[in-house]
């Protein structure tokens, strides 16, 4: 939500930067000093790779990887593929409509499995503005395996692109869906 709603995004995913209250079960960010705004286009394009990564929609996914300079077009097949998969990977939270077992689900080290394809393929660099946000996306990953998060992810993220404005051109994400 931070990202996608405000486009504005605390990155830093130190444990002290986070309150939890036993009472309540709520978890607080108390402290905001790297935060940071994103670009609008950005947002719009990386939401429709979260969208294409939660749904195992290769095309999409790596159509906007490329056009959001993630890959070159002159990948070798391990690094796409590698790419590929780490997406579907991250996008698994938000797959289906059941509650995801972030402790169970073991996402860490499947995740970490491609980091050799990435390190030995990769062309470019991706996008300066991922690397605070993948760090902020590790953080809160590992933030729900510490807790034994259990949560209902995917009505989540339907509400964020059903109420999205994307000013990218393109037609809504969810179009089809709502045909």
């Amino acid at each position: 939500m931070e990202l996608f709603v405000w486009r504005f995004m605390q990155t830093d995913p130190n444990w002290g930067n986070f309150l939890h209250d036993m009472g309540t079960g709520t978890t607080y960010l108390i402290d905001f000093g790297a935060a940071r705004l994103f670009d609008k286009k950005f947002v719009d394009g990386y939401l429709r790779i979260v969208w294409a990564s939660a749904n195992r929609d290769a095309p999409t996914l790596m159509d906007q990887s490329h056009k959001m300079k993630f890959l070159t077009g002159q990948e070798n097949d391990i690094m796409l593929e590698a790419h590929k998969m780490s997406g579907f990977t991250v996008g698994e939270p938000f797959a289906t409509n059941d509650p995801f077992d972030f402790r169970g689900s073991n996402i860490s080290t499947r995740l970490s499995e491609h980091s050799s394809a990435f390190l030995q393929h990769r062309l470019t660099p991706p996008p300066e503005e991922v690397y605070t946000l993948h760090r902020k996306l590790a953080g809160a990953y590992m933030l729900c395996i510490k807790l034994g998060a259990t949560i209902h992810c995917r009505d989540l993220l339907e509400e964020v692109v059903r109420n999205h404005n994307f000013e990218d051109g393109m037609n809504h994400p969810m179009a089809e869906k709502e045909a």
